[in-house]
């Protein structure tokens, strides 16, 4: 009775965020331009736009999104195989638990009619699964540890998924462990199952299933001797082996239960195994109560937008339609952390302590705003500037696990913040510049001419394409040394965009004397990074060259 209306009261709850969720996709909005659209005209424009998908060539593309990136979780693999590997382990075991276990009697019994969830292969094929979502769950916890990025932006409701995700399956497998051991369920198994009433013939089963299947029972409960464990064995195959495969076979459990031996009465006596199953299920329930408002809604969400990047580019969407998807990117992030971890500009909170530099920080920041929790001006404007320093890379977009289009949500942004009076800063730096400059607006103008010492570039093929850089950081980024330094700009001096700005500027000297010249390793990272094409590495090899050149004619 207990366990129903949990369940009932879990699906209640879930219907009801999901509902809500359904409801903000149609009515929060990014920016201005979102506001113009009922929620109407957002479930309209959504629902022609699938039918147009439907009916279309593009369904084979939306299908092949589905499988490739949502079940095969390609774009995972893109960025990290070993985060590949744990959401695979995470997937497969999760969905294989809902459905060969907590659905096990709607589903797997319908088309297996010798199904029991004691017998082979259900047996040692839940135990399996449930150690892939423990591995799974290990490998995320280790990449959070260990993974700069990830251990940065690890938040409170990135500890409680993993946590509850440990108490379920935790909670499962002490679960089956104090069922292998329990005598009472035995004694209950042999009354109802197979009417025993004989006391030596309830004897000679205990002391088949205390050798065989692991139970504890309390001395004297059992004998031995051959004749005793040969009535044993034929009361077992008489009723028993057609239900039940050897304990053992639950492998993960059953060595918990060795274990657990020397205090099983024990946990019997106190109703251990009662008090497990409570815990399980009503772990289980409260996952799915709050998915609605957890990351957990990926599972939902994600396939969608995989979908619809698949179905369409966003510049073409019908704008209605363009809003609810925006919406719906805010509630699909798990902050995974993936875009933090590979963000070109990252490496600027080193000297910069602003945590909205970290796309991940940014969208949560921006998910918090549109749904009316702003925070003061300073926040707004620490937005603002992790907005502005980005370089739209693309970066994130590209390799973000859920498809999220974080760019689209960065220019939505930016327009939003510059409604509310906050553009810019480069805006409001060249207005301070001008008013700076007004004494000297009178005086001759010097322009710097680089044309000379682009020709002095001239011993590497196109070392003097520096004039192409404009500062998108991606070569510094990608550089090992500026990886390897914990203080980059007092290590190195400059770092290697910034040696581009400088020859851009005729500063010649300043670019020679830096210590990232003279570090570099020709590995040629930066240059492959550079999506200017840029020869980031034949100009370093460039001015060290001009450099000695230079030191030799001043020593002659």
């Amino acid at each position: 009775m207990f366990f129903d209306l949990s369940l009932y009261l879990a699906l209640a709850i879930c219907v009801a965020g999901l509902i809500y969720k359904i409801r903000s996709w149609l009515t929060v909005s990014v920016d201005q331009q979102d506001r113009r659209y009922s929620p109407a005209q957002r479930a309209g424009a959504a629902m022609a736009g699938l039918g147009r998908t439907v009916f279309s060539r593009r369904i084979g593309a939306m299908l092949r999104a589905l499988v490739l990136d949502g079940l095969l979780q390609g774009r995972s693999l893109r960025h990290s195989g070993l985060a590949w590997v744990a959401h695979i382990f995470l997937f497969v075991g999760f969905m294989g638990l809902l459905l060969l276990h907590a659905l096990g009697e709607q589903i797997t019994a319908s088309l297996f009619r010798d199904y029991y969830p004691t017998l082979d292969p259900w047996l040692w094929l839940r135990e399996a699964l449930g150690i892939m979502v423990l591995v799974g769950v290990g490998l995320i916890i280790l990449r959070r540890f260990f993974v700069r990025g990830l251990r940065l932006t690890t938040r409170t409701r990135d500890r409680l998924a993993i946590i509850l995700l440990a108490v379920v399956l935790l909670s499962g497998f002490a679960l089956q462990a104090t069922k292998i051991t329990s005598s009472e369920a035995f004694d209950r198994m042999a009354v109802e199952y197979a009417g025993l009433d004989d006391p030596r013939e309830i004897k000679a089963l205990r002391s088949v299933w205390a050798t065989d299947y692991g139970v504890v029972f309390a001395p004297g409960q059992t004998g031995v001797g051959a004749e005793l464990m040969a009535l044993g064995r034929e009361l077992n195959a008489n009723s028993c082996v057609e239900c039940h495969s050897p304990a053992a076979h639950a492998f993960a459990s059953y060595g918990l239960s060795v274990i657990l031996r020397p205090v099983a009465l024990a946990l019997d006596r106190a109703g251990g195994p009662q008090a497990l199953y409570f815990i399980h299920f009503l772990a289980c329930f409260l996952g799915l109560a709050i998915l609605p408002f957890t990351k957990f809604l990926h599972l939902i969400v994600g396939p969608v937008i995989l979908a619809v990047n698949a179905a369409t580019e966003r510049a073409t969407m019908n704008p209605a339609a363009r809003a609810a998807l925006r919406a719906l990117e805010l509630d699909a992030c798990t902050h995974c952390g993936t875009c933090t971890v590979h963000c070109s500009v990252a490496v600027t909170l080193r000297l910069l302590p602003n945590d909205e530099i970290l796309p991940s920080e940014r969208l949560a920041s921006l998910a918090a705003k549109v749904h009316g929790n702003n925070g003061d001006r300073a926040h707004l404007a620490a937005m603002r500037d992790g907005a502005y320093i980005c370089t739209n890379c693309q970066r994130c977009t590209r390799l973000c696990p859920l498809g999220i289009n974080l760019n689209d949500l960065w220019t939505a942004l930016k327009q939003d913040l510059a409604d509310e009076g906050l553009g810019a800063p480069l805006k409001e730096i060249s207005t301070f510049a001008g008013q700076a400059a007004l004494p000297s607006r009178g005086r001759k103008e010097v322009l710097v001419n680089t044309n000379g010492f682009q020709k002095e570039l001239k011993h590497s093929a196109q070392a003097n394409s520096f004039a192409e850089c404009y500062s998108c950081r991606e070569c510094t980024n990608a550089c090992p040394q500026v990886f390897m330094s914990e203080w980059p700009n007092q290590e190195l001096d400059l770092l290697p965009h910034q040696i581009m700005y400088c020859l851009k500027l005729g500063l010649k000297e300043e670019a020679m004397g830096a210590r990232m010249v003279w570090s570099c390793l020709t590995c040629y990272e930066c240059q492959e990074a550079c999506p200017n094409l840029v020869q980031v590495t034949d100009v370093m090899y460039e001015l060290r060259y001009l450099a000695a050149q230079a030191a030799r004619t001043a020593t002659a």
